[in-house]
């Protein structure tokens, strides 16, 4: 019986926002959790914010996805370069169609050159405006999109931290989010993808842009070792021109 009113009450939340463009504010608060990645344990930088978010915000969450994700397949809308984040495609994917690209240029008896991009806090340097600003290229608009900018503005997050040797547990004041997609979520990887997908057209005229996720691999072919230099040099430039337009860096 408690199943059926939460069901009831979750899909009345589900299409009242739908309907109004608005993401519940009680909905958009996440505790993080800080998982290290690598380096320095005690630089706050070298972890990963996995946000904790509410079951119900999940639920809403995930309808959307649904709905947005069947807009963009049956469109056709992401970029066939992007391998991440896409359901039947895998890492094995994009390292075969680099690797295969590589051998052809060789069976070819074809230089071949690379550039290979790690982005740094990918999906927390999101631009909430810029990303807003490029669904309508998507076809994402009316309250579509009023609804995606409300979840996106607005949203606080505070730092959870469990000290296992003491028993204890530390919690940081909460703060307001400004940039970045909560990772976690069930809409983050869709939305980024969606912020880089034209990053391929930048350097596609010169080059093959092989995507997954923030690591981007740029495959070059030349038969002349004097112009693949020139032709590296050209990409690496319009790369670079291009994440810091749309406010990303790489990593070093």
């Amino acid at each position: 019986m408690t199943a059926t009113y939460l069901c009831s009450a979750l899909w009345y939340i589900c299409n009242k926002s739908t309907l109004s463009g608005i993401f519940p504010d009680r909905m958009k608060f996440s505790f993080i959790r800080p998982i290290y990645k690598k380096g320095n344990k005690m630089i706050p930088t070298n972890c990963r914010p996995i946000s904790l978010l509410t079951s119900s915000s999940k639920v809403l969450e995930k309808a959307l996805y649904v709905r947005l994700t069947e807009h963009f397949n049956t469109n056709k809308l992401l970029v066939g370069n992007q391998f991440g984040f896409r359901k039947g495609i895998a890492t094995e994917d994009a390292i075969f169609k680099l690797t295969n690209e590589i051998l052809n240029a060789l069976k070819n008896k074809t230089m071949a050159g690379s550039i290979f991009c790690d982005l740094e806090k990918a999906f927390n340097s999101i631009n909430h405006d810029m990303l807003l600003s490029k669904l309508p290229h998507d076809g994402i608009t009316g309250k579509a999109k009023l609804l995606l900018r409300s979840y996106l503005y607005n949203r606080y997050q505070r730092v959870y931290i469990t000290n296992s040797y003491l028993n204890s547990n530390t919690a940081s004041k909460w703060i307001k989010i400004k940039y970045g997609v909560p990772e976690g979520s069930i809409l983050h990887p869709l939305l980024y993808l969606v912020y880089i997908n034209v990053l391929p057209k930048a350097v596609e005229h010169k080059a093959l842009p092989i995507l997954f996720s923030d690591v981007t691999s740029i495959l070059l072919t030349s038969h002349n070792n004097i112009h693949m230099q020139s032709d590296l040099n050209i990409v690496f430039e319009q790369l670079n021109k291009w994440f810091k337009s749309n406010l990303l860096f790489f990593e070093f």
